[in-house]
């Protein structure tokens, strides 16, 4: 059976707080107030970075890693 394309989380509002909401490979990023414009832009970015990755999340401690890494490593040793 061919494996199905992962969809594109969606937007959501977390009512009790009243927050913009988009769960990324099963955790909750909480985006600020519902239907803000910062919220909306947020939850771009994080959405172009969750598709420019393959479709996996790279929380920011392993991003940062992951240019030290780039940084201290010659192009030899990658």
């Amino acid at each position: 059976m061919p494996k199905q394309p992962r969809r594109v989380p969606r937007y959501r509002h977390y009512k009790p707080k009243n927050l913009g909401v988009v769960r990324i490979d099963g955790k909750d990023q909480y985006l600020g107030r519902y239907d803000s414009p910062e919220s909306r832009e947020k939850y771009h970015r994080l959405i172009a970075e969750w598709l420019s990755n393959g479709g996996a999340y790279t929380t920011p401690a392993v991003a940062s890693a992951l240019a030290v890494m780039m940084f201290v490593l010659t192009p030899e040793q990658i």
